[in-house]
């Protein structure tokens, strides 16, 4: 891994998140080589846009040639029309459910959107919609197969087809853990949050939606990341958004209520290590966390080390493989996932040591299920 070549990246990724000129000094005599290591990392983590904001923060003559500069003017372009079309899509998803009396909670993607500078620049990718209310869930899905829209097989806590060339995710849960101790927990806590109803409403792009809880949004952004870093690795994309979630809600967030949740699902000391992360590498203030950070602790320089290698949710590990089937393509991802338990189980133990039996029991049951 060129070190040159990350420190200038992510010195690049802290100018466009945190929306401030990167440091000129850092630029002078940069060869094509180096830039050319530079965009890989780039498009490794699905940060291209994010990136050519970084780059037209320096002065003219120290961004790299033409050539390379108008690639990712136009990468950048295409990001910012897929964030429209996703906006249009999930502004049409919604009127379609509200004819059915199906309201929904949007889970992350556009709503994390919204948390940076801009919001058109970070790369789109689904749609994850939480049906609360008794049978949407049921509702939704025949209404989409009624459509004659393409349906992928029901997983554990959602069904997903294709809507407008967009991927769309129905969940009956927010989210699936595979350990009952923290499904059965997770299900008390949302059933508390919808007759509380202490569902908050986020504009984007003039639509209405309705979103998390702050403390209970922060938290379940942590998992879902953590959640994919514990079973195949995450990117710089996933973690940015937890990351500006904490720095622009951390104000306003019941420090309480938060630690409680982190503590409740035995992941407070996972996320103090990600926190840490974020603030050595990331430009992330201490400040933004309700607890201590130590960016010399056990695991904090690992952590970095796997999203620089592993990629946008880890997929740098298949891109150079080539698998039989897809039987092959799952086995070759189970092994993997179970080789890192070593290394990583001490940030979550009752998270990751159960994680081969929880996979093996997941999987039977999806099959069992369709």
């Amino acid at each position: 891994m060129n070190e040159q070549a990350v420190s200038l990246f992510l010195e690049l990724l802290r100018s466009a998140v945190w929306n401030k000129s990167a440091d000129e000094n850092l630029f002078q005599h940069i060869d094509s080589s180096v830039w050319g290591e530079i965009i890989k990392f780039a498009e490794s983590q699905k940060v291209n846009a994010l990136l050519y904001d970084g780059i037209m923060t320096l002065p003219a003559e120290l961004r790299p040639e033409r050539k390379i500069l108008y690639k990712l003017f136009l990468q950048t372009e295409v990001i910012e029309k897929s964030n429209e079309h996703i906006n249009n899509t999930l502004k049409s998803l919604s009127a379609e459910y509200e004819k059915l009396n199906c309201p929904f909670v949007l889970l992350k993607g556009q709503g994390n959107a919204i948390l940076y500078p801009k919001p058109e620049h970070r790369t789109p990718g689904d749609i994850d919609a939480y049906l609360y209310q008794k049978d949407a869930y049921e509702t939704a899905n025949d209404w989409a197969r009624k459509q004659g829209f393409k349906m992928d097989a029901e997983n554990i806590h959602h069904q997903s087809f294709e809507y407008n060339e967009i991927h769309i995710e129905n969940h009956k849960d927010v989210c699936y853990f595979g350990i009952n101790k923290y499904d059965n927990l997770l299900k008390k806590e949302v059933e508390k949050i919808i007759q509380d109803k202490l569902l908050i409403e986020l504009d984007i792009d003039g639509l209405n939606v309705k979103i998390l809880p702050v403390e209970f949004n922060a938290f379940f952004i942590f998992y879902h990341l953590f959640h994919h870093f514990i079973h195949l690795g995450i990117g710089l994309r996933q973690f940015y958004d937890w990351l500006l979630f904490m720095d622009i809600h951390s104000e306003e967030m019941n420090e309480k209520e938060f630690i409680r949740l982190a503590e409740s699902f035995d992941l407070l000391k996972a996320m103090k290590i990600f926190a840490s992360v974020g603030v050595k590498y990331l430009g992330v203030k201490p400040t933004a966390y309700p607890f201590e950070i130590d960016v010399n602790g056990e695991s904090v320089d690992l952590v970095m080390n796997d999203i620089l290698s592993g990629g946008n949710f880890g997929y740098e590990v298949f891109k150079k493989r080539k698998f039989r089937n897809e039987l092959h393509r799952k086995w070759y991802s189970f092994t993997f996932s179970t080789s890192r338990i070593r290394k990583i189980s001490k940030m979550a133990p009752h998270h990751i040591n159960s994680l081969p039996i929880n996979k093996i029991m997941t999987n039977i049951k999806i099959l069992l299920k369709n």
